[in-house]
């Protein structure tokens, strides 16, 4: 099974945990799509977490997962770092050529300025190349973001409730609390389609399906 008939996608993650809190489920459930997944960063400035810790967070996240569909690349290309212009010639040269359907960015509408200049990569990244690009929620994704895609991951709900549990440095935060996790892949509308959880996304241009 295909997400969107795509073969070969690319997710962008400013930080650690943002790709496998978005679209873990749609991943797993997905599994002749393959997703390469790209950690630009090992924390925020301010956090004060151990890089080596999550990275290796994010490694036995996806050893949890058990799933052969995907790949992570760690890169220094943290956005709050690096220009624009900078970041796109740095994910062209190194990964556009490895040939992808469609890029997954964070929302644009969203609390954390990194996950806003990762977003503004995905027009200049795609200028000259049929990629689709599709917006995967994350929990600073604010009120205004309106998802236009939901992929029910009810089935594989409790593998990737397993998977975030790698994460220890993060679990402290409140997002990652089982009541906020749960409550976070609930949308009412979806509910009453009985889909009982659910990633969302925002389809922003889509080619080749």
């Amino acid at each position: 099974m295909k997400l969107l008939n795509f073969d070969k996608v690319l997710c962008l993650s400013p930080h650690p945990d943002d790709v496998e809190l978005g679209l873990a489920g749609s991943i797993i459930k997905y599994h002749d799509t393959y997703f390469d997944i790209l950690t630009m960063s090992l924390g925020g400035q301010f956090e004060g977490s151990d890089p080596d810790k999550r990275k290796s967070e994010v490694i036995n996240a996806w050893v949890e997962a058990d799933a052969d569909n995907c790949s992570v690349a760690f890169d220094s290309l943290k956005p709050k770092d690096n220009s624009e212009d900078k970041l796109v010639n740095l994910i062209e040269t190194k990964y556009l050529s490895l040939g992808y359907d469609a890029i997954f960015i964070p929302t644009y509408e969203d609390s954390h300025f990194e996950h806003r200049k990762t977003n503004k990569l995905a027009s200049a990244l795609t200028r000259c190349k049929n990629i689709s690009v599709i917006e995967y929620r994350t929990p600073s994704t604010l009120h205004e973001w309106n998802p236009n895609m939901f992929v029910d991951i009810s089935e594989v709900y409790n593998k990737k409730i397993s998977m975030l549990s790698k994460f220890n440095s993060q679990s402290n935060k409140k997002y990652f609390g089982r009541e906020i996790l749960d409550s976070f892949h609930i949308d009412f509308q979806s509910s009453k389609k009985g889909n009982k959880f659910v990633e969302q996304f925002k389809i922003i241009q889509i080619y080749g399906i």
